[in-house]
């Protein structure tokens, strides 16, 4: 007869199996036959922003975030992230103040096949699907954020370059 104990130890074994996948291997890239991809909707201040899922490795809760003396922009600071320092941007457009980590806070942890850095977004909203002709050309980008603003839709939603910005921000290996 199998113990409690001895079933507990094979079942967390298996879980533990289960979640050992890489990181790389969650990362798809989104789209589909008719050239539809999939955005994450989240606030930036008083901005709504949208970036294509095939960039996010995670949406992570912080416990906080701690700011680095001396950290340029966009650099707000760095979190605790699956046992890793990971560094923070903030890329809203005139933000009033310092980032406050509240309980809608959420860190889009960025990068192609590893995570690289984290965006900070006030409030994440849903998930969107959309085509590329509803993304038209913006007029009036400030020049920090020019290469990695994509366009913007109908309804003002600002969509983001998500390759844009971990070609600009991603770590070296």
């Amino acid at each position: 007869m199998i113990s409690d104990a001895n079933a507990a130890h094979v079942l967390l074994e298996r879980r533990a199996r289960a979640l050992a996948v890489p990181l790389a291997a969650h990362v798809t890239v989104q789209g589909d036959a008719d050239g539809a991809f999939s955005l994450l909707v989240f606030r930036l201040s008083e901005e709504r922003i949208a970036i294509a899922l095939d960039h996010i490795i995670e949406v992570h809760r912080p416990s906080g975030l701690w700011p680095i003396p001396g950290a340029l922009a966009p650099v707000v600071g760095v979190v605790a992230w699956r046992g890793r320092v990971l560094t923070v941007l903030d890329v809203a457009h005139g933000r009033s103040g310092a980032v406050v980590v509240g309980d809608s806070t959420r860190i889009l942890v960025m990068g192609d096949r590893r995570a690289s850095f984290g965006i900070v977004a006030d409030e994440v909203e849903d998930v969107l699907q959309l085509h590329a002709h509803q993304i038209g050309p913006v007029d009036d980008v400030a020049p920090a954020r020019r290469d990695i603003v994509r366009g913007v839709t109908s309804d003002a939603l600002i969509v983001l370059d998500a390759a844009g910005l971990v070609a600009r921000f991603a770590t070296p290996n």
